[in-house]
């Protein structure tokens, strides 16, 4: 990660000083979720190392991604934290944008989403579930993940007894309430659901994938990418403070990451990833999941979807 850190580092003193960047002021206001994904971004703002770069990064916080869609769809903000089916969908619209950042990735001891089960079934084991009532939403992120933990572990596409429950909060109450045998949640819910007396069945921790991104509109992408490489090198310090000092943010991370108040003061702070780009491999991956449920006709160029002209 320090080498990764570095290497942003040397790209601000080879492509302008730290005056230079001042002196432009550049203003970016971007939409995000109040989710964990998020924190180095909030880390960033917080600490003043978008500032130091000479952006005037604006956090613009939305309850929900159908808000923030609209808004970046209506040309209301210049930058946009989503998943990938997300983004594939806007820039399939002409919103004009490129992926700039991985924000998350799954990583093995940092679950991001998962299949949860209520308190009457905490003992269920995977094989108590076939056939049982899980709770999902269509065409997102969610169905992209539970089809590929299904994947994983062997499980015909017909399991579970898929039930459509969009709202996240009212999917989590259904499986309090018995009314679901299991969910498909992101974190901190799934700890919540543990708190709760329930269990977390499965998880997409070791999956290796990339599932939220970090967006710019195009235009930062212009002259080589100036303006992008020193929101990422911003970002890269912000990874690396965190890595660091993570107890520092806690406060932080429950303020902005909606840590449940029972959970907040143990509720573990996750090392994000170093600034990368999703592979072309793994954008062909979702695509063609997008293809098979008939959100997309076809793939996208990856020079849609990824920056163009920066060295």
């Amino acid at each position: 990660m320090k080498s990764i850190f570095a290497a942003f580092v040397l790209f601000a003193m080879l492509w302008g000083t730290p005056a230079q960047a001042a002196n432009e002021n550049v203003t970016i206001r971007f939409g995000v979720l109040p989710v964990l994904d998020t924190l180095p971004m909030q880390v960033a703002v917080q600490e003043g190392f978008f500032a130091d770069a000479g952006l005037n990064v604006e956090l613009v916080s939305f309850a929900s991604a159908l808000e923030r869609d609209t808004a970046m769809q209506a040309g209301l903000l210049d930058g946009y934290f989503g998943d990938l089916i997300a983004t594939c969908l806007l820039v399939r619209q002409g919103v004009p944008m490129r992926i700039a950042l991985t924000s998350y990735r799954t990583t093995p001891g940092s679950p991001m989403f998962g299949i949860a089960v209520g308190s009457g079934k905490a003992e269920a084991t995977l094989a108590d579930l076939r056939g049982a009532s899980i709770g999902y939403s269509r065409s997102t992120i969610m169905e992209y993940l539970l089809d590929r933990i299904s994947e994983k572990y062997g499980l015909a596409p017909d399991y579970f007894r898929r039930i459509e429950v969009k709202k996240i909060p009212i999917r989590l109450q259904m499986l309090m309430d018995g009314q679901l045998d299991a969910a498909i949640l992101p974190e901190p819910l799934m700890s919540l659901v543990e708190y709760k007396g329930g269990a977390v069945v499965l998880t997409a921790e070791d999956m290796d994938m990339p599932l939220t991104v970090l967006c710019l509109h195009e235009r930062f992408f212009a002259d080589e990418g100036r303006i992008y490489r020193r929101f990422a090198d911003a970002y890269a310090k912000a990874v690396e403070h965190l890595a660091e000092t993570p107890e520092k943010y806690r406060g932080l991370m429950a303020r902005t990451c909606r840590i449940p108040p029972p959970l907040a003061p143990k509720y573990p702070i996750y090392r994000y990833p170093a600034p990368a780009l999703p592979t072309a491999a793994e954008l062909d991956d979702v695509q063609d999941w997008m293809i098979a449920h008939d959100m997309l006709k076809q793939r996208m160029p990856h020079a849609r979807l990824l920056p163009g002209n920066v060295r």
